[in-house]
């Protein structure tokens, strides 16, 4: 599993203006005093931000063939199709990594008075450590599996990928959990349609893996993706919805047993506490005994506020693997 340095905690903010500081590619020579030499010739470039109220960071050393996507790109994209108005909710790190949540208005319950609402969810890094994503999902695998919904959950501003949605229905979930095996047409509902020929996925093959991309061919295809998108995540049910109700009706009865099936799947015990303490706390706030969705949420909010050298990807690696082992123990 990818770590980063221990200092690598997350920091919310509800505003654009926070990670959409200037970023661009310059060449070393630029930035170093004379006569450095630089060794490695495939790390030339540094990736530069000139960050809000501080000095310019670089976050990076990379190939002249590197693409920089900037957070502003996915901002104008997401306001052109959303409204300048959409709230967004963003976990971000200093040292480049970005989870940024868009909150769609559209929202269900699960129980009485848990509030969720869907949203849109981009993974961005500016250390060239981890791939541009839409709710967990590369860009170059789209064509091979649905993309998922993803939730956020108004009492503790945690955000949850639908890592059910793969599967066309609760069912096929379940049975995946049972053998092991993914079912022969479980990922029936890809988004085959964003590539409408040939010749658009010539066009578009290169363009998630951070070299040789257009910035302007990249931002549209951004805005006609995301037009596409909530058309689709409107009417789409989710089966991990289906779960999440699921799992609020299914009471965690020893609370060492929960603690052990969470750190086996390979969350620290620090972050695992935090897990159980959190579950406790949201039983007082819902009135509510424990079960396996708090038990749940209690995990995703340790991993994603909990002081980590964990990367992004790894938090969410983590995170789903969570979300199958509460799942095959509580729900099957």
């Amino acid at each position: 599993m990818r770590k980063a340095n221990v200092n690598n905690q997350l920091l919310t903010t509800d505003s654009w203006d926070t990670i959409c500081f200037p970023v661009k590619s310059v060449p070393a020579r630029d930035i170093l005093p004379n006569p450095y030499r630089m060794i490695p010739t495939d790390r030339q470039h540094f990736i530069v931000g000139n960050m809000p109220s501080e000095e310019r960071q670089i976050f990076a050393a990379q190939s002249p063939r590197y693409s920089l996507i900037p957070n502003s790109v996915i901002r104008d994209a997401v306001t052109e199709v959303t409204g300048i108005e959409q709230p967004v909710h963003i976990r971000y790190s200093r040292n480049g990594e970005y989870a940024i949540n868009v909150i769609l208005p559209d929202e269900t319950t699960v129980g009485p008075n848990d509030v969720i609402q869907r949203q849109l969810t981009f993974t961005n890094s500016y250390t060239g450590k981890s791939q541009f994503t839409i709710q967990g999902t590369e860009m170059k695998r789209v064509r091979e599996q649905k993309v998922r919904v993803a939730f956020f959950r108004q009492i503790c501003s945690n955000g949850m990928m639908g890592w059910a949605d793969e599967f066309v229905s609760l069912d096929q979930y379940l049975d995946w959990l049972v053998t092991g095996q993914t079912p022969e047409k479980a990922k029936v509902k890809g988004l085959e349609w964003v590539y409408e020929s040939a010749e658009t996925l010539r066009a578009y093959q290169h363009m998630f893996t951070h070299r040789g991309i257009n910035l302007n061919q990249f931002r549209a295809f951004l805005v006609n993706f995301l037009r596409d998108f909530l058309r689709y995540a409107q009417d789409c049910p989710s089966p991990t919805h289906d779960v999440f109700t699921i799992m609020q009706d299914r009471a965690v009865t020893d609370r060492q047993e929960a603690a052990k099936l969470v750190r086996n799947v390979g969350v620290s015990q620090k972050l695992v506490d935090a897990a159980m303490e959190r579950m406790a706390t949201e039983e007082c706030i819902l009135g509510s005994g424990p079960n396996a969705w708090l038990l749940y949420n209690g995990v995703n909010h340790a991993l994603f506020n909990g002081n980590s050298g964990l990367t992004l990807p790894a938090r969410y690696d983590l995170d789903e693997k969570a979300f199958h082992a509460i799942t095959a123990h509580y729900v099957l």
